[in-house]
């Protein structure tokens, strides 16, 4: 389909195509920015429109602000990778879009477990369209200067109409597999994201080189440690200290070979079987050469210098789960019981709220099962895993009474809920392979419901070629013939674990979209700026901090119970200076 394009480079040119635009049922929305980062670049051109009619606004000579009503409107508006336009609209023209549609997120819901890549426009108009985009023009938007060509505006009104014929062919499909509503949630969830990647986690700098400082000391003593483990079997340099990289896997299998511990490699579940002084060692040197390398210096590099605030990336779509992932840097991978975390600071005059879902997972798993004892203990607020152990082991269990034996069930019943088989099970508890068969033999007599939920939904998976999320978000597997015993069991296993954790996936999803909408609503002072699987943070001025609190738990709760209808909801809330939990 040739172009049909409206250039706007006056002002009175956009008020006169108004009517027109606003006339029109729905729209595809794209811009051309002169980069990728919306703080450091700037959007030159805005397309809205359709395959029929395509209107490209010239930013830098004509104000957008008359397409605010348009744009922030209830009309669907189709994009493709809509959080990156969201965010370059949103913070250069305080102009928010509503009512997204992302054929990107779409795609990648329809082919989840299906393909892990090819999801851009110029992978996708070809497999649906039959034509061909071509993407190399884009680069001719960087730094660009002066007048338009016609090949630029041409590319740009292209990318409105394969985007709009994209989506008429996606929704479709999306009915025909029942995936709406999965759709729906990612495309809402889409400004939420932008807004937490926008809004930026400040960080105390200082503070964090501090912790870092410290973990080089403890990892320098761990090293010496390790020297010192090894000194009597390998030799040593001019200057007395053992030659040994202990970041090599091939010299500290060697190493360990020379200290008479035969192993086959040194990853920690083969070292953790082993009784000896050195394998400790060598565990305390990797964690604190982990910290150094993960929140070393290289972290702060993220850190903007216009506000002193982390904007990192999140993928909404970052796990086949539904799971979010965050990257540049990843805000994910922050220990809860670590230093790092009170990093993590609000502003003068503000706090920090964090709010997260207590036991989600396992209120997920006793939903789904229809265990009596998971629903009673949920029901009137009791401790699970004691409970859980004094019924396995028959005997009292408490936090304080047998605390080990709650322990090994808390591990269970987490180890469960993420797909945990005898193997892993066995490394986690540091036991035999016996032992742990025996302790799930024991678990699943004791509570028969959890393992029919769980046989079930892994033959499900195998009979379906998918598994489902309370919420209808679909897994979909590639079933191999019945003699491939070991991928059918690795189907099985991920089969158990992704209701669950997609069903939590899509009630966080859910209520960062019920949070940002009440923050829109009652016009409130503050800031989404994290989110962790289950948890949201969020900085709000002091002044308000209570109410914001409880609007943040009661719109988590909310969302949680659009999934629970049986097993009560509990959000936890922290307020505090620093990001907490």
């Amino acid at each position: 389909m040739q172009p049909n394009i409206s250039f706007i480079d006056e002002p009175q040119k956009l008020l006169n195509a108004l009517p027109e635009i606003e006339a029109m049922p729905i729209w595809a929305v794209d811009t051309e920015t002169t980069g990728l980062d919306p703080f450091e670049s700037e959007v030159i051109l805005l397309q809205v429109g359709s395959p029929l009619k395509q209107y490209i606004i010239d930013c830098r000579k004509v104000a957008v602000e008359p397409l605010r009503s348009i744009l922030e409107g209830d009309k669907p508006k189709i994009l493709h990778n809509a959080k990156f336009d969201y965010k370059m609209i949103s913070h250069h023209f305080k102009i928010n879009l509503e009512n997204m549609v992302d054929t990107m997120l779409i795609e990648q819901v329809l082919m989840n477990g299906k393909m892990k890549s090819g999801f851009g426009l110029k992978d996708l108009a070809p497999r649906y369209l039959g034509i061909e985009v071509d993407k190399s023009e884009r680069f001719s938007f960087l730094a660009h200067k002066g007048d338009f060509s016609l090949s630029q505006l041409e590319y740009a009104a292209r990318d409105i109409i394969s985007t709009y014929l994209l989506a008429m062919e996606q929704l479709p499909r999306l009915h025909k597999e029942a995936l709406e509503d999965t759709a729906r949630l990612e495309c809402l969830t889409v400004s939420s994201f932008g807004d937490i990647e926008l809004n930026g986690f400040y960080l105390d700098q200082r503070r964090w080189l501090t912790i870092v400082e410290e973990a080089k000391k403890k990892r320098d003593a761990a090293r010496i440690a390790l020297d010192q483990a090894f000194e009597a079997v390998h030799q040593k340099d001019l200057f007395g200290a053992v030659e040994i990289n202990y970041d090599s896997d091939q010299q500290l299998k060697a190493a360990l070979h020379r200290l008479e511990l035969p192993v086959e490699d040194t990853s920690r579940n083969t070292l953790i079987k082993i009784k000896h002084p050195a394998i400790d060692r060598i565990f305390e040197y990797r964690e604190q050469q982990k910290i150094v390398t993960t929140y070393g210096e290289a972290f702060l590099e993220w850190v903007k210098k216009y506000d002193g605030r982390l904007h990192p990336d999140f993928h909404q779509l970052g796990a086949e789960s539904g799971r979010v992932s965050c990257t540049r840097p990843n805000l994910q991978n922050i220990p809860s019981d670590s230093d790092f975390r009170a990093c993590f600071t609000a502003p003068p005059g503000r706090k920090l709220i964090t709010a997260d879902y207590s036991g989600c997972e396992l209120r997920i798993l006793a939903e789904l099962s229809r265990d009596p004892t998971f629903i009673d203990t949920f029901r009137n607020n009791r401790d699970l895993h004691s409970i859980v152990a004094t019924q396995m082991y028959h005997k009292p269990v408490s936090k304080k009474e047998n605390k080990e034996l709650r322990d090994k069930a808390k591990i269970i019943n987490f180890g469960l809920a993420y797909g945990m088989g005898p193997g892993a099970l066995a490394i986690t508890l540091n036991a035999t392979a016996k032992d742990a068969e025996a302790l799930l033999k024991g678990y699943f007599k004791t509570f028969p419901k959890i393992k029919e939920y769980l046989e079930n939904s892994a033959r499900e998976a195998l009979e379906r070629g998918y598994s489902q999320t309370m919420g209808g978000r679909k897994r979909y597997f590639v079933v191999p013939k019945e003699d491939d015993r070991a991928a059918r069991g690795a189907i099985e296993r991920q089969a158990k674990n992704m209701p669950i954790q997609g069903t939590n996936a899509d009630m966080i999803k859910l209520a960062l979209v019920f949070v940002r909408r009440e923050i829109n609503h009652r016009q409130l002072d503050v800031k989404m700026v994290n989110t962790v699987h289950d948890e949201v943070v969020v900085e709000s001025a002091e002044a308000q901090v209570d109410e914001v609190a409880a609007m943040v738990r009661d719109k988590m709760i909310e969302a949680g119970e659009y999934f629970l209808r049986t097993i009560p909801v509990d959000v936890e809330c922290t307020i505090a200076d620093h990001w907490s939990k």
